[in-house]
């Protein structure tokens, strides 16, 4: 299996951080799995790395796109899938940082995006399956449609082994195959950040306040005087749609600051929600007391172990 380590938490929370730590640390180049980054001048409402960031270490998915083009979470997946594979053959460890939840899980799990539905019937079925024999009733099922496609499933957890089954039923075997216990296509360990709630929402607010002093509404005005049609996709992340509102007049420069702090602590909390569905994380929990050499620590004894045991 392709090595990649991944750093996932809410925005804020400071993955940038140790993801250039780590980088440097293990002679790595980062990935990004941010939905917003890969466009191109729109570095300051995206928290973007700085140049000399960027400078520092190798990132990819970064500054690929015009403000006017689209994107979406299988071109991502595609174009993350040919990075990893690439770097793997030049023998440099990928990173990828992402707060994108879809992106990141979409690429981790090796979703298939041939869109097969979930199915109710079947999902019924299996929930009457697995309150009458548990989770080994499940494997047990799994197992049986795996050897009629000749692949090996290995996971143990519920919600994969309900979709796995699904994949099967439906016909879709190369989606599973070389896959860890917990669902992942890649090697390596999956760390997140976490604070808390106060702490984290804190860091956002001030985040904001930094944006506008450094000239978050400049940067949009910018682009919407070189032709960036307001509505495209990439003025829907936040800080942009609400900046273009300021400056069609619709709310106050104080009411702007303040929509774009509520939106991104609600992004957050959606962004922690969506992490709990992914259960094979480490996290490293940050409290006021933490230290940035001491997260750093925490989380390359996580990858050390990791590849560690997966040698052994």
């Amino acid at each position: 299996m392709k090595k990649l380590i991944t750093i996932v938490g809410p925005t804020a929370v400071g993955k940038t951080d140790l993801t250039l730590a780590l980088a440097k640390r293990y002679h790595g180049e980062v990935i990004s799995g941010d939905a917003y980054q890969v466009y191109k001048h729109l570095n300051i409402g995206t928290a973007k790395p700085t140049a000399d960031e960027l400078s520092i270490v190798s990132h990819h998915l970064i500054d690929i796109l015009d403000p006017n083009d689209d994107y979406s979470v299988s071109i991502f997946q595609q174009q993350a899938k040919t990075l990893i594979d690439t770097l793997n053959q030049n023998q440099v460890l990928p990173i990828l940082s992402g707060g994108t939840g879809l992106y990141v899980q979409s690429l981790l799990e090796n979703y298939n995006f041939n869109d097969i539905k979930p199915n109710t019937e079947l999902r019924s079925e299996l929930d009457e399956l697995y309150a009458e024999y548990g989770i080994d009733g499940l494997r047990q099922y799994a197992q049986n449609l795996a050897e009629k496609g000749g692949i090996e499933i290995k996971y143990t957890d519920k919600h994969r082994l309900y979709r796995a089954i699904e994949l099967m039923t439906a016909g879709d075997f190369d989606a599973l195959t070389s896959q860890t216990k917990d669902g992942l296509s890649y090697e390596g360990p999956v760390i997140g950040l976490q604070r808390e709630r106060s702490d984290l929402y804190d860091r956002i607010n001030r985040r904001v306040e930094i944006m506008f002093e450094k000239g978050l509404v400049d940067e949009v005005e910018q682009l919407l005087t070189s032709g960036v049609n307001p509505n495209c996709q990439a003025f829907k992340g936040i800080g942009y749609k609400e900046v273009v509102q300021y400056l069609e007049g619709f709310i106050s420069y104080d009411a702007c600051i303040d929509l774009i702090q509520k939106n991104t602590r609600h992004f957050a909390k959606r962004q922690i929600t969506w992490y709990k569905r992914m259960p094979y994380i480490k996290w490293i929990t940050i409290d006021s007391q933490t230290t940035e050499a001491e997260i750093y620590g925490m989380a390359c004894n996580i990858i050390d172990s990791s590849f560690l045991r997966n040698k052994g």
